[in-house]
């Protein structure tokens, strides 16, 4: 017999690394009172929850635990319907392999590349949650905690809506699509198909418009493609042709795939992978509003350690592991969120790569050093008149270099609260 989602061994299972100092409780002492008190409130009829929400500034209503039994109880919701229905969720790196080994291929092709619009506010999450309360593996206690987080219960969640923010919307939303996503694979001259979310690429051959199709199957589920689609046809002439040099791309996942149109016989296509222009404004809207608190509050190290922040990589512990387990080290940074880049020469051995030249990055270096040092800069007054050091410092800052040598730089975790105050409303 499958025991209790919210047992106590369970819920204690649920805590992760961190979850003291979010909830201001001491693990060490308070860790079994909790579990003790979050399974109780878990077996109340009904369920003795709490859950709050706010709206942000585009309208999107954004759900989550008001204290940490009812984060806990989430937490397991989400465990126990992840492995009721065999959920995988979709793993980045993963995609980005598939990804690199369909760009290779030496045969023509097409990349769709669309999203779902409004995707979380448009899933009707209805039928997925009946289907759920009528399965006769779903415990009795977990059903009890779905029907309070909807409209029957005190979670006021609309019937129809995959709660953004909390974890069993990401459930919710791939059983919505499971069917989908076997439909679409099945699709007459589609051979690869990649989904993120509500993000999709999809490979297939070049004579097949298949925008009609996917928005055809969206529709039973009442959703549509968002505007941004775009369809790019990569051709495979030869060499010495008209068409020889030229290039095709498209981005996905903070990742720009361009690839030659001309393909040798026996051998992979060329291309290069870099990062794409969003990401890349988004460090120069980081590096702008870094300087724009500097020239307000005036704190020079701030500054620095900002910048530091967004050239360089950082080393850091997994915060949403399970607690007990071993901890758990981290890279994340400008190389290590796109150490795909690079470039992938034809090969009749398969597919290879080599450095990347970070091109984009040198581009992002001279707009920084125009931001500090620049006549023209509202900032360069203010960054001329700090002590010699501290200007050092700020000239050996570079994106390409802290990518290149895939700098590290180390700050405490209440430093990176600080560092990431400058950017809360970007």
């Amino acid at each position: 017999m499958t025991s209790s989602p919210y047992s106590k061994d369970a819920l204690k299972g649920c805590f992760r690394v961190g979850d003291g100092g979010r909830w201001k409780v001491n693990l060490d002492t308070q860790l079994e009172a909790i579990a003790d008190s979050a399974a109780s409130r878990a077996e109340q009829r009904p369920v003795a929850l709490s859950l709050s929400s706010r709206t942000d500034a585009s309208g999107v209503v954004h759900r989550f635990a008001a204290d940490i039994e009812t984060d806990l109880i989430m937490r397991a919701t989400y465990r126990r319907l992840a492995k009721q229905y065999n959920i995988q969720l979709p793993n980045r790196e993963v995609i980005i392999s598939g990804i690199l080994e369909a760009v290779c291929e030496g045969s023509p092709y097409a990349v769709t590349r669309c999203d779902i619009r409004s995707f979380y506010e448009n899933i009707d999450a209805e039928p997925i949650v009946k289907k759920v309360i009528a399965d006769t593996r779903t415990d009795a206690s977990l059903r009890a905690v779905i029907e309070w987080i909807y409209d029957a219960g005190g979670g006021a969640v609309p019937s129809n809506v995959a709660p953004r923010g909390l974890a069993i919307s990401t459930v919710l939303a791939e059983l919505a699509l499971s069917d989908f996503d076997k439909a679409l694979k099945k699709l007459p001259g589609v051979h690869r198909y990649f989904r993120f979310a509500d993000d999709m690429v999809i490979f297939h051959l070049p004579q097949y418009d298949i925008l009609a199709e996917i928005n055809d199957l969206l529709d039973t589920l009442g959703l549509e493609i968002n505007e941004k689609t775009t369809v790019t046809h990569f051709r495979s002439d030869k060499p010495s042709g008209a068409g020889a040099n030229t290039k095709a791309n498209f981005d996905f996942l903070g990742y720009e795939f361009t690839a030659n149109n001309s393909v040798k016989s026996f051998e992979s296509r060329e291309f290069s992978v870099s990062i794409t222009e969003r990401k890349l404004k988004k460090r120069q809207t980081r590096a702008y509003l870094a300087l724009k608190s500097f020239k307000k509050h005036k704190n020079a190290s701030l500054l620095l350690d900002r910048l530091r922040y967004i050239t360089s990589n950082q080393s850091i512990y997994r915060t949403k592991h399970s607690r007990g387990k071993p901890r758990e080290k981290v890279r994340t940074g400008i190389f290590y969120n796109y150490n795909r880049c690079g470039y992938y020469p034809p090969s009749k051995r398969g597919r290879e790569k080599r450095a990347h030249p970070a091109f984009e990055l040198v581009g992002l270096d001279g707009y920084l050093k125009t931001l500090l040092f620049s006549p023209s800069s509202e900032f360069s007054a203010d960054i001329l008149a700090l002590p010699p050091p501290l200007l050092a410092e700020l000239r050996k800052l570079s994106f390409a270099q802290g990518y290149r040598a895939r700098i590290i730089r180390r700050h405490s975790r209440a430093r990176v609260a600080e560092i990431f105050r400058a950017w809360n409303n970007e």
